[in-house]
């Protein structure tokens, strides 16, 4: 059993009321931290880059595109370096020039699945500008998305995946944190308080995730149907104030 846990920067631990903080912590975990502050790390000796048959530039990201696909298609055991090689068309001397060993790889897998379908999704909302209500539309609203469907099926190969070995366990675990504690920003910006931004944050969650999964198949509203629906029943406008608040005309 593969054993071996993605590391995270030892300032990951901040305030989890703080959206600067989140920010900060997305930074840290995508390498885009202030430079100043980063240890120095030596220089990879050069080489010309690795090509195809085709003669395109080989990178990492190619590896981990590859072996993703193979995840989808079989699972994780059919990402084998000998069939990584034979899908790019290039040697095993190429594979080993970006990665020490296929474990390194499947890391980097993990990696870019947290990179690009959490933190990615989460900076981006948060920068938009938008009222929080908005931005909670926003993101429900991604299940239904032209290319979600092919990252559903990546988060569904990962989440089976993580059902039988810890290292995949272990950053499932660590996405859904950061994806509820977002949430949960929302709703505290939205004026709830803590215990209710919490228990209304993970509710959305789960009705996120159920549609991502029920819309392909129950065709019974519309996009602009489920967010109206979803929006009323788990962010209502506040209610007026009574009639002992209300300003003197």
């Amino acid at each position: 059993m593969i054993t071996c846990s993605i590391p995270l920067p030892s300032s990951d631990k901040l305030h989890p009321d703080s959206s600067s903080c989140l920010l900060q912590r997305i930074a840290l975990l995508t390498g885009e931290a202030d430079e100043t502050e980063a240890p120095a790390t030596p220089q990879r000796r050069k080489r010309s880059p690795t090509r195809r048959h085709k003669d395109a530039p080989l990178n990492e990201q190619d590896w981990i595109d590859a072996a993703t696909t193979i995840l989808v298609r079989e699972n994780v055991r059919g990402i084998k370096i000998d069939t990584l090689c034979k899908m790019l068309g290039v040697t095993k001397g190429s594979f080993y020039w970006h990665f020490a060993t296929r474990n390194e790889l499947l890391i980097a897998l993990l990696s870019n699945w947290r990179r690009r379908m959490t933190l990615n999704v989460i900076r981006s909302i948060t920068r938009s500008g938008e009222k929080a209500l908005e931005r909670l539309r926003n993101l429900m609203a991604l299940p239904r998305q032209p290319k979600s469907p092919a990252f559903a099926q990546i988060e569904s190969s990962i989440r089976d995946w993580a059902r039988r070995v810890d290292m995949p366990r272990e950053v499932v675990e660590e996405v859904d944190e950061i994806r509820q504690d977002y949430f949960e920003r929302l709703f505290r910006d939205l004026g709830y308080g803590p215990e209710e931004a919490r228990r209304r944050g993970y509710v959305t969650y789960c009705l996120m995730i159920g549609d991502a999964t029920l819309h392909r198949t129950l065709d019974r509203v519309s996009q602009e149907e489920f967010l109206e629906t979803a929006l009323a029943m788990l962010a209502p406008p506040a209610p007026p104030p009574a009639d002992g608040d209300r300003p003197e005309s």
